[in-house]
């Protein structure tokens, strides 16, 4: 009897043990999984927003840039692009290669980030910057870091191969002549 007795307060001290490592370790899955649930939120908007532009929709695509919405391209670059003439240069873009479609090879998100690797297609068949149209398939690769805040973007970090681009468009890079 004095044996079980003694043996009872330390049943009930490891079971207080494991009930207690259960409840952080039930903790820890549920921040796991809220962070998931936020991660896979985020790559819904990034992949609905590009789908709008595929599709034409400006105004819709619009809506998921957040008002202080800022872009880097060059991603080195040290004055953003506002909302404003980044969709200046989305419409430039869409309207100039009217085909424009996203194909999308990855997509990861972490925390609040989504990142993108993608080969932008299409036909030039309008003016893009001075360069008439030349009726050309165009492909151009596009790595893009975006931050989502509250279902909006909130900034985009961004490299294209636009050297890639503008020869598939006919230009040519020379170096500039030495000066006499």
């Amino acid at each position: 009897m004095k044996k079980a007795l003694c043996i009872l307060p330390l049943v009930l001290v490891l079971c207080f043990t494991i009930a207690c490592q259960d409840k952080a370790a039930m903790a820890e899955l549920e921040k796991f999984r809220a962070q998931a649930a936020v991660e896979a939120r985020n790559i819904e908007v990034i992949k609905t927003a590009i789908a709008e532009v595929d599709r034409g929709n400006l105004g819709v695509f619009q809506t998921y840039l957040a008002p202080e919405f800022k872009c880097y391209v060059p991603s080195n670059s040290t004055t953003p692009v506002s909302r404003d003439d980044y969709m200046a240069m989305v419409k430039m873009m869409t309207t100039a290669i009217p085909d424009m479609v996203h194909n999308v090879t990855e997509l990861l998100a972490v925390r609040d980030r989504v990142v993108m690797r993608v080969f932008i297609q299409g036909t030039h068949l309008a003016e893009l910057g001075g360069i008439p149209p030349t009726g050309n398939k165009v492909s151009v690769s596009f790595i893009a870091v975006f931050r989502v805040k509250d279902g909006l973007v909130v900034e985009e970090i961004a490299e294209e191969d636009f050297l890639g681009f503008y020869r598939q468009l006919g230009m040519e890079l020379k170096p500039v002549a030495a000066k006499k």
